[in-house]
């Protein structure tokens, strides 16, 4: 039962990961050092960030139908970091753009 839930709560974890991750490419490439934040990069950082969370929904899928609960909650520790890392980054680059 515990399976179920952390496997729909991953789902939603991954959908925000996404979110963020899309809104934030723009802050991401420029604290990667690019002068502007180019077209071409932000483009980069999304098409990783599209195989980023296909990897996790397939470690997430795989835990789930595997009934492997390290493994989940492994992947949960990991789309948590994600998310609290790209709303570190994001709220540091808002607060440099305000100075």
């Amino acid at each position: 039962m515990i399976f179920t839930y952390i496997f729909v709560a991953n789902i939603f974890l991954i959908f925000i990961d996404a979110t963020i991750g899309y809104h934030a490419a723009p802050s991401i490439t420029m604290l990667a050092g690019a002068d502007s934040a180019g077209e071409g990069a932000v483009r980069g950082v999304r098409r990783l960030l599209a195989w980023v969370v296909a990897l996790y929904m397939f470690f997430n899928c795989l835990a789930f139908f595997d009934q492997r609960l390290w493994l989940l909650y492994f992947t949960t520790a990991v789309l948590a970091v994600d998310v609290t890392a790209q709303l570190v980054i994001v709220r540091k680059m808002m607060n440099k753009r305000g100075r």
